[in-house]
């Protein structure tokens, strides 16, 4: 995101985190979806999405403290930070349930433009990359983190396998296949769930 957009944060008397009307949330949500097809995300703004949705812009302070990244990241990864952790037993279930969590997510027509969109948008900006990381990546990697730790505490797994590459091939090779529509919804799961298997085999 363009620093203009990165400093407006809320003030003090923002109540951030207040329950929120789940018919508003969609509108934003969807708004923020659009808006991102249509502008980009460097001409993204609280007023536009505001707008879109027919909310008022402290409805986006009091939720998600004035932060358009913030906004972004729960409309194209919703609830990535409090998504579950799949404790099976098994890593293979586990990452079989995470790369359900991850399909379900990525394979929304509006949700990969946006991704599409972003990936076009940061590839020669190193600090909106930066901040792209911090909202995406970052989250998403340190759940994969917690899978790969609990394998490695049942002594499943090798010892050396790296959260943050895996959760590269993950959610980049969804990104490819949903892009290209091959090789489908489940077989992307059977196809990245043997890739895993064997680059984490003992």
């Amino acid at each position: 995101m363009n620093n203009s957009i990165q400093s407006r944060k809320a003030p003090s008397s923002a109540r951030v985190g207040r329950r929120r009307d789940s018919t508003k949330h969609q509108d934003i949500m969807q708004a923020t979806r659009e808006l991102v097809g249509e502008l980009g995300y460097r001409g993204l703004s609280l007023s536009s999405i505001a707008s879109r949705a027919k909310v008022s812009r402290n409805v986006l302070y009091n939720w998600w403290n004035g932060d358009v990244s913030r906004i972004v990241e729960e409309a194209f990864l919703p609830n990535v930070r409090e998504w579950p952790v799949p404790n099976t037993g098994s890593f293979e279930s586990d990452i079989d349930q995470f790369l359900d969590l991850t399909i379900d997510a990525i394979h929304k027509p509006d949700v990969l433009k946006g991704f599409l969109t972003l990936a076009a948008e940061i590839v020669d900006d190193s600090a909106q990359l930066s901040q792209t990381s911090r909202y995406f990546r970052a989250p998403y990697a340190r759940l994969i983190a917690k899978i790969v730790q609990q394998a490695e505490a049942r002594d499943e797994i090798c010892a050396d396998l790296d959260p943050n590459h895996l959760a590269q091939i993950i959610s980049g090779s969804v990104m490819q296949f949903a892009i290209s529509k091959k090789p489908g919804r489940r077989n992307t799961k059977i196809v990245l769930s043997k890739i895993i298997q064997k680059l984490a085999q003992k």
